[in-house]
């Protein structure tokens, strides 16, 4: 896996990974850089919703809710 910001960069990356395999598939994905993550915990009986908790992740976004820890 690699973070590209400029599109030389791609083209290298996206060189090298053929030269690799040129029959695997390449995932091409976008983010927020420097952004929050939060968890919103919730119910709801159809009509009416109440929010128990609004939780933000200490840890950078990207880290899966159930490997964070979060702060009220």
């Amino acid at each position: 896996m690699e973070i590209v910001y400029r599109e030389e960069d791609l083209l290298r990356y996206m060189n090298d990974a053929v030269s690799v395999s040129d029959d695997a598939p390449v995932l091409l994905d976008s983010f927020l850089s420097a952004a929050i993550e939060v968890d919103i915990d919730a119910v709801s009986d159809g009509e009416t919703v109440v929010i128990g908790a609004i939780m933000q992740h200490i840890e950078q976004a990207g880290v899966h809710s159930g490997d964070s820890a979060c702060s009220l």
